[in-house]
């Protein structure tokens, strides 16, 4: 972990990459990891995963609008959870029910903070039950402290703005939404979010095909455009 915290001292974010999130994950004891950065709605934009289960935990979360990384953005507090089994039902009913389709039975999340300034969080996953062994757990919190303050710099310096966005497509389908059926951008959201949810399908996924004209959320249900088509509003909306 020294190492990795010198390499992320001279690279900030421009080290943030796959590789050196997987170098994390084995360092921590854990299959992998993901970094997102708070939002307008707490649970915000993923900037950083180890490998593409860890980045649809963290779409899973931002759809539902639950989870363990949830409620780390939302309290400030450390949410350890060994076993998933374990976790009543009620606390997170939709996570918990998606949750055995990534295999997942450990989830860790650290809140990235300094005081009352929320920067994001980090979200460790295992596909095995088990708790973080004392040095892992201090090796998350150290790393989680490290990312807290890179980010903190780098995002007052643009980084946000310049960084590729894993979720710049549903900014766009929601934006698309809230035009064409006139509501506001958090209905919007709402409603990418329930469909992606009914449908079991990756909310990016989802939030791509309102981009390109291949699916409506009409208020009365869902219908789909044909390729060739186009929209049939002038606003060309989702």
């Amino acid at each position: 972990m020294d190492a990795l915290l010198d390499e992320l001292a001279l690279r900030r974010t421009d080290g943030l990459d796959a590789s050196f999130a997987r170098r994390c994950a084995d360092v921590l004891g854990v299959d992998g990891l993901a970094v997102t950065l708070s939002g307008d709605d707490s649970f915000g934009e993923l900037v950083w995963a180890s490998d593409p289960v860890s980045a649809r935990l963290d779409d899973l979360q931002f759809t539902l609008g639950e989870g363990p990384g949830v409620d780390a953005a939302d309290g400030g507090v450390l949410v350890l959870d060994a076993d998933l089994h374990l976790v009543p039902r009620s606390r997170w009913p939709g996570f918990l029910s998606a949750a055995g389709t990534l295999g997942l039975r450990a989830v860790f999340a650290f809140p990235l903070q300094i005081g009352a300034i929320q920067v994001g969080v980090l979200t460790c996953r295992r596909s095995t039950p088990g708790r973080l062994d004392a040095t892992e757990l201090t090796d998350a919190l150290v790393l989680a402290d490290a990312l807290t303050l890179t980010l903190l710099g780098d995002v007052a310096h643009g980084f946000a703005e310049h960084a590729s966005l894993h979720r710049a497509e549903v900014h766009q389908a929601t934006g698309m939404i809230a035009a064409r059926l006139g509501v506001t951008p958090a209905v919007a959201l709402v409603r990418l979010r329930a469909h992606a949810y009914a449908t079991e399908r990756p909310i990016v996924d989802v939030a791509r095909d309102i981009v390109a004209r291949r699916l409506r959320l009409p208020a009365d249900g869902v219908e789909r455009d044909g390729d060739d088509t186009g929209p049939r509003n002038p606003d060309g909306g989702g």
